[in-house]
This record gives structure tokens, sequence and C-alpha cells, in this order.
């Protein structure tokens, strides 16, 4: 019950099998402080329809009945990713349109579609009333579990010497190239800032990251290094400890997610850029949007028509230039933490339903 007597609003959580979409939904709906329910969805090969033709449906859905979308149907529903959002669309018609959708990221569809979509500058929507722009995704380690790791991995650092210096390799991700002369390239610049500082390196690798990119990376490191590889069925928590125990990160610059984490530890950070790939399969689509308009080109994004290509620069980009943080490669200076914009967010998802 809210403050007035009246029944708190229901929210439903539409996730699926990204770690990190997931995380946020989970993050809003605890701060919406109203009861929750998570719908965990699972695909057929359907969803790999353009949202355009699945329209408001559960086509895409491998066992519908069993994802539980019965009534009582929710007042907001959040989602996240392409998959999510047909569905999402059809629990709004079910409900007689009065569930409120609100999209995390790229919506794939329409944007007049939801209520609200709240987007980082990567994915370069059009300025609409129902975008709300943010700087960061709201991924966040929780600082427990970050000490608690940190307190377990203390004795494998008892011969590097403070101050540690993070590193948090990332990997592919359209249209980015994450190859062996970027990691060469990473780890020669990586290597000069560990050295000037007299700083060890902890450096963690993920799923995406290319074994041989990873490999070239390291070799270029002769600070002194502790390196741990991700691999399958790992339950280290290597990232988390690594988290906690730097007194600075470097996060290679493929992952808002990632730049988000290390960003809400409160330590300073350092982006390490990765060059755009220069291939056909990239160079065409920007060719081809460069021939148009801009007005032109959100009226077709804004309506699902097009979606552009990720620019992670443009999250990156303007946190540097408001000195949040610091680019690998370019004289350090000081850095601040970057505003939490998640207090003004859920004031706008509860203004939905005012």
């Amino acid at each position: 019950m809210t403050a007035d007597g009246r029944a708190a609003p229901l929210v439903w959580l539409l996730t699926g099998d990204k770690g990190g979409d997931a995380a946020q939904l989970r993050l809003l709906g605890r701060a919406l402080g109203w009861p929750v329910v998570e719908k965990t969805l699972k695909f057929n090969g359907l969803y790999r329809l353009p949202n355009r033709l699945l329209g408001a449906s559960v086509l895409s859905l491998a066992d519908a009945g069993g994802a539980g979308l019965v009534p009582p149907w929710p007042d907001i529903v959040l989602s996240a990713g392409r998959r999510a959002t047909p569905v999402a669309r059809w629990i709004r018609a079910r409900s007689g349109a009065r569930a409120r959708l609100v999209n995390i990221g790229r919506p794939w569809g329409p944007l007049a579609a939801f209520d609200l979509v709240i987007a980082t500058p990567q994915y370069g929507l059009p300025p609409r009333p129902n975008v709300l722009p943010v700087r960061l995704p709201f991924n966040r380690m929780d600082a427990s579990a970050v000490a608690q790791a940190a307190a377990a991995w203390a004795a494998r650092l008892a011969t590097l010497k403070p101050p540690y210096l993070a590193l948090l390799i990332g990997g592919r991700a359209r249209p980015l190239r994450f190859d062996t002369e970027t990691g060469r390239t990473i780890g020669r610049l990586v290597d000069l800032l560990a050295r000037g500082l007299g700083a060890s390196v902890l450096a963690v690798t993920s799923r995406r990251t290319p074994p041989d990119a990873a490999d070239a990376l390291l070799s270029q490191i002769s600070a002194p290094l502790l390196a741990h590889r991700w691999q399958a069925g790992d339950t280290s928590n290597a990232y988390a400890a690594i988290l906690g125990l730097a007194d600075r990160i470097i996060v290679t610059g493929d992952s808002a997610s990632m730049l988000a984490e290390a960003c809400r530890t409160g330590k300073p950070v350092t982006v390490a850029p990765v060059p755009f790939d220069d291939g056909p399969r990239e160079r065409l689509p920007r060719a081809l949007l460069g021939l148009l308009p801009r007005r032109l080109i959100d009226a077709l994004h804004a309506a699902g028509w097009i979606v552009l290509p990720r620019d992670i620069t443009a999250v990156w980009r303007p946190l540097a230039r408001d000195h949040h943080v610091h680019v690998l490669g370019e004289p350090l200076a000081a850095t601040t933490t970057p505003p939490d914009e998640l207090p003004a967010v859920i004031e706008r998802l509860r203004g939905l339903l005012s």
C-alpha cells in the first residue's frame, strides 16, 4: 500500500539471457520500492525476425504460458533489448493499454510504442519527449560483494606493491575492432601509465576477450602484473575483487556497462579507446547514412525503420570532456565521479503513474 492507502503499483521486469540488462532492470525495480515480479523470457527461433514483423506478440517466446504472462496485468513493464520489445507491447495490449512501457537502451521499435525510453548516447536516439538520455547505464557492483571478494583475494597480492592499477579487458563489440594490434597498443599504454605511477597491474579478461588479443595486450606489460583470464564456470569472483583492490581503474572502451561499474566505485577511471572496424561491413552503413539529412535519419530512427550503428565513444568522450574519466595515452589529470542519475530517473518513472 502507498502512504495514502492506495494499492501500490505492480511492476513487471522482462528479463532474458543478458546479465547486464537484467541487473539494470532489477536495480530500477528495487529503487522504485513497489511490488516487483520478474518474468524470465525464453525465446524460440522466431526472435530473429524483425520486430516490425513480430509487432505486439509473443510469437517469439518458446513457452509463453510458462513465462507467467497472465493477469493481474502490471502498471509498469520494464524491459531491455530487442527480443523483449514485442512481448512488452503485447502485455500493454492485453492490459487494455493501461500498462506503462519503459525500455532501457535501444528499443528496437517505434519510440512512440513506449511511454519512456532511457538510453545512453551510444545509440544516437533522436530527441523526443519520451526519450530520457542518461550518461551511463545503471550497472553497479554491490559494495559488500566487492569488499568480500577483495578480502578473499588480498593474499594473492603479497608479492605486488601498491598502488594497484586495475585493468578491465573487454573484447569484440560491433562496430569496434578488438584484435592483436589493438591489444598491443593498449598494453603499451597501460605499461607506460603503470610505470609512471610506480603501480602494479591487476588485469582481468572477460567472456568477450579474444585470447590472441589478450596475449598481445599482456605481453606488452613489463610492470608487476597479476592477470586473471576468464573461463567458463569460473567462480573466483576476480572481477569484483580487482575492482575492490584497485587504486585506479582502466576500462577498455568497448563496454558502457564496465565503464559504469568502474565509475560507481568512486575511484579514478581511465578509458582505453578501442578503434572502429574499418572493414566494408562497417563502412557501408556509415557511408549510406552520411548521404541522408539528419532530420530524415531521426524520423526513420524514431519510427523504428532503421537502427544507427552503436557509438561507444559518445558515452566516454563527454565524460572525458567533463573530467569524469581520463583517456589512456593523454596526460594524467584529476577526475571526479559522475553524478548519480538514478534518483532523477526514478522520479521520472514514478511520474508515469501520477
